[in-house]
C-alpha cells in the first residue's frame, strides 16, 4: 500500500509542478465515515477473497455524469486494480457504442458504423428521436431507420457471446452479428429487453447488423458482453448532464439490467448537475429524497453493497450564456455526510481535496480542469482515479 502511495504522489507532484497553489497528496485522500464501516468491511472482505480465490469475483458500480461518461475517470480505477493492486481483471459489463450517438466516450474500445442514426440521452432526450426509448442502465439511446446501418465493436478482451439491449419495430426485426466467419442471427434476450447471440469460439471483435427493410426501425440502448466471470469487474455509466433523478424517473430498464450486475460496491457521483442553480434554488432534502429512490432500486438488487458518495468538485455553472462559480458545492457536501450516516456508506470528499470554495481555479492553472472550470482534464480524471483508488485501497488492504 506505500508503494502505491508514494508512487501516486510522485506522479502528482511532477503534474503541479508549476502550480504552487494546488496542494494535494495521496495521503489526504481517504474515505470518511459519518455512520459506521459495514458497507466498505464487507466489500473489503469479499475484494481479499477475490485476490486468492479469483473465480469469485466482486463488481463494483460506478455512476454518475459527465465525469464518468469521459471514461478516464473509471479507466484509471480499472488500470489500478490490475497494475498496482495486481487484483485478477474482471470484465467491464455494459457498454454503449456511443459514436452511433454522436457522443464521447473514453476509447478503451473501438466503434465503427454506416448508416444514420440519431442519438438521445436520458438526461436531455433528444425531441428528433422518432421513438420513445426505453433507456436503460448506459441511460443512452441511438435509433436507425437506415437501410443499410450497421455497427462495430473491437473490446479490449475476447468474449463468448453479446447482449444487444434495445428493440426494433416489430417481432421480425432481429439483429445479426458477424462473429469471425459465424453469421448468427440473434435471439430475443429472456432475462433483459433486447436480443442475444452466443458465438461458438472467443473472439474480440464483431458486427451488429439490424438488417432493416424500408419503414422498420432498430434501436440500441446498451452492449452487455458475455465475459469469463470472476476478477475485479468495474462497471461504469455516466450521463453528461445526468441527474439523481435521471435513472430513477427516466430509464424504466435500469433495475432489470442492473440485476444483471449485482455491484458489491456503488460509486455515486451524482449531484453537480443537480446543484446546477442559484442557491436559493437547491433543495437539500428533495436532493436527498431522490437520492434514496435510487439507492433503495440498488439495494433491492444488492442488499449487501457499500456506498461511497463523491462529493462535488468545486465548479462554475452556466448562468445566461456565461460561466459563474457554483455557490452549492457546500450544501450538496453536508447532504452527502447525511447520507453516507444514514446508509453507512463512505464520503470521499473530493471539495475538500481540492481545496474547497474557489479551488477550480487553480486546478485550472495546473492544466487539471478545463477552461470551463467545471470538467476535468484526461490528467485531471486520471488523478482522480488515482486518489480515489489510494483511498479505497487504505480501508482494504
Amino acid at each position: 500500500m506505500r508503494k502505491v502511495a508514494v508512487a501516486i504522489l510522485a506522479a502528482f507532484c511532477c503534474i503541479c509542478a508549476g502550480a504552487q497553489d494546488v496542494k494535494v497528496s495521496a495521503d489526504s485522500s481517504v474515505l470518511r465515515f459519518p455512520g459506521d464501516r459495514s458497507g466498505i468491511v464487507r466489500f473489503a472482505n469479499k475484494l481479499r477473497q477475490c485476490k486468492n480465490y479469483p473465480d469469485l469475483g466482486v463488481t463494483i458500480l460506478h455512476i454518475g455524469g459527465s465525469h464518468v461518461q469521459a471514461g478516464w475517470f473509471s479507466s484509471r480505477m480499472r488500470h489500478n486494480f490490475d497494475s498496482l493492486g495486481h487484483y485478477p481483471a474482471g470484465g467491464r459489463a455494459y457498454i454503449f457504442p456511443y459514436p452511433l450517438a454522436g457522443t464521447n466516450f473514453d476509447r478503451s474500445y473501438r466503434v465503427g458504423y454506416s448508416g444514420e442514426w440519431i442519438g438521445s440521452l436520458s438526461s436531455n432526450p433528444n425531441r428528433k428521436m422518432p421513438v420513445r426509448p426505453d433507456y436503460g442502465i448506459t441511460g443512452i439511446a441511438a435509433y436507425t431507420s437506415d437501410t443499410c446501418a450497421c455497427f462495430s465493436l473491437k473490446l479490449p478482451r475476447e468474449v463468448n457471446g453479446i447482449h444487444i439491449l434495445g428493440k426494433g419495430s416489430g417481432n421480425e426485426v432481429v439483429p445479426y452479428v458477424i462473429a469471425g466467419s459465424d453469421t448468427i442471427r440473434c435471439k430475443r434476450d429472456p432475462f433483459i429487453k433486447g436480443f442475444v447471440a452466443e458465438f461458438s469460439t472467443e473472439l474480440d471483435s464483431i458486427v451488429v447488423e439490424p438488417r432493416l427493410k424500408d419503414g422498420e426501425y432498430f434501436m440500441v440502448t446498451g452492449i452487455l458482453p458475455e465475459e469469463a466471470p470472476g476478477g475485479v469487474r468495474y462497471v461504469s455509466t455516466g450521463v453528461n448532464g445526468a441527474r439523481t433523478t435521471t435513472w430513477t424517473e427516466r430509464c424504466p430498464e435500469f433495475e432489470r439490467e442492473l440485476n444483471q450486475v449485482r455491484p458489491d460496491l456503488v460509486i455515486l457521483g451524482l449531484g453537480i448537475n443537480d446543484s446546477a442553480c442559484p442557491p436559493e434554488d437547491f433543495n437539500p432534502e428533495r436532493f436527498k429524497s431522490n437520492y434514496r429512490k435510487l439507492l433503495k432500486i440498488i439495494l433491492e438488487q444488492s442488499p449487501d453493497c457499500g456506498f461511497i458518495f463523491i462529493t462535488n468538485n468545486d465548479s462554475w455553472r452556466w448562468h445566461r450564456r456565461r460561466m459563474v462559480h457554483n455557490d452549492n458545492s457546500t450544501a450538496v457536501r453536508k447532504a452527502m455526510y447525511e447520507l453516507a450516516g444514514e446508509y453507512n456508506g463512505a464520503v470521499w470528499d473530493l471539495f475538500e481535496l481540492m481545496g474547497g470554495n474557489g479551488s477550480a481555479e487553480a486546478w485550472r492553472e495546473a492544466g487539471l480542469m478545463k477552461n470551463d472550470r467545471l470538467h476535468f482534464t484526461r490528467e485531471g480524471y486520471e488523478l482522480l482515479g488515482d486518489l480515489l483508488y489510494t483511498a479505497l485501497m487504505r480501508e482494504c488492504e
